[in-house]
């Protein structure tokens, strides 16, 4: 009927706005929405491969623990990406039907038609939506879902592959019955699973990223993130806009003076007549690292940065990138945080890395620990020349300069 229409259609216009509002490697790309014969239709990137369901229907048999435990650290690494938007997003219907695996070994959630915002001081959810075996009690309209709801649906994906039985409604596993049915199993994996379900949420792990670090201690060879490989996302149809003709400058026939002094303390950007930082107030001198517009010929180069934690990509786009740690009491945020990352390792503002035309540089600032390039650690201010495949060390996190 005209209702039951009317409500369908809210929800896909509510799952398409909410797609298009996301962007990770292991979520689809929305690549256009339009009305057709009064209908709205939503184009999507294809993924190839075939869903966890299948692999396990298909296999009849339980999946070896170490490749139940990646495939979880990727669900951990999109599910705390959700959760971390604002609002947050909580899935809420995560089970082995919504989760296809590429050729690449690439997972890709699916299905966001019962994902909502999470809204703070909600006694329960307006709907009690999800799968049964997979949902936590909260979900059965007992209370408000949050992040720790999905860690519940997590858990139970992972039980299912690991012993290739869908779960039981409300009913974690026990201590012993999922090693009995999968030799493969190490007693600590178990727990994990049996503390991601526990019926009680204070009692689970409070976010995925927690998760996650329990679940990297489970693995016997570092974690090869497999987003890293994969191909590029679709390009997004852009939206159709009237052209109005404007008027192009010309480029200028010389090369622009350099806009700022770094603050070596801060790390602040400053005028490039400063005497003071602006920030923190420490005198700056003719040493401190500059600036410049040089014009770049070459597209910009990337950072793999790998910690015990986490594999992730940084695009190296502007002139100049501090590495550190974050101190919000100094207004200081540099542009790859290493304050998760390191176990404490690492400066305020550690090293830089500028970029002067088609050079990038790494300057070490006086660090505590020091820095290394393929192994050998370099001077304090000194400028060293990067090439593509240099690899940087920073305490516990590696970073391997790439550039084509």
């Amino acid at each position: 009927n005209a209702e039951e229409l009317a409500e369908v259609r809210q929800l896909f216009l509510q799952e398409v706005e909410l797609l298009q509002s996301l962007s990770f490697p292991n979520l689809p790309v929305v690549i256009d929405l339009f009305e057709y014969e009064g209908r709205p239709t939503m184009v999507m990137e294809f993924v190839p491969g075939k869903t966890l369901e299948a692999i396990i229907r298909d296999t009849n048999a339980p999946l070896l623990e170490q490749q139940v435990i990646g495939y979880g650290i990727q669900l951990c690494r999109v599910l705390h990406y959700l959760h971390t938007r604002q609002p947050p997003i909580i899935y809420r219907d995560l089970k082995p039907a919504n989760v296809i695996v590429t050729p690449d070994g690439v997972l890709k959630l699916v299905d966001f038609g019962v994902a909502r915002k999470h809204k703070v001081g909600k006694s329960k959810d307006t709907i009690a939506m999800g799968s049964a075996g997979y949902a936590p009690p909260e979900q059965y309209g007992k209370g408000q879902t949050d992040a720790r709801s999905d860690i519940y649906a997590l858990g139970a994906t992972m039980l299912h592959l690991l012993t290739a039985m869908p779960p039981v409604p409300l009913q974690p596993p026990r201590k012993g019955e999922i090693v009995r049915i999968n030799r493969s199993v190490a007693p600590e994996t178990e727990t994990i699973i049996i503390r991601a379900m526990s019926l009680e949420r204070e009692k689970r792990f409070a976010t995925c990223a927690e998760l996650e670090q329990a679940l990297h201690k489970q693995l016997k060879s570092p974690f090869v993130d497999p987003p890293l490989h994969m191909a590029p996302l679709p390009p997004i149809k852009p939206p159709v806009v009237e052209q109005v003709p404007v008027a192009v400058p010309l480029p200028p026939s010389s090369p622009q003076p350099p806009v700022g002094l770094v603050c070596e303390r801060c790390g602040r950007l400053n005028k490039v007549q400063a005497r003071f930082c602006a920030g923190c107030g420490a005198p700056l001198h003719q040493g401190a690292p500059v600036v410049g517009a040089e014009r770049p010929t070459l597209p910009p180069a990337r950072l793999i940065v790998r910690s015990p934690y986490r594999t992730w990509e940084v695009k190296l786009d502007h002139k100049l990138v501090r590495i550190g740690r974050r101190d919000p009491r100094q207004a200081h945020f540099p542009e790859l945080d290493l304050a998760e990352h390191d176990r404490g390792i690492a400066s305020r503002l550690h090293a830089i890395i500028e970029r002067r035309g088609d050079q990038y540089t790494l300057t070490d600032q006086q660090s505590t620990n020091g820095t290394q390039i393929n192994g050998k650690l370099i001077p304090p201010k000194v400028p060293q020349p990067l090439k593509s495949g240099d690899l940087i060390k920073i305490g516990d996190v590696e970073m391997e300069f790439r550039w084509n």
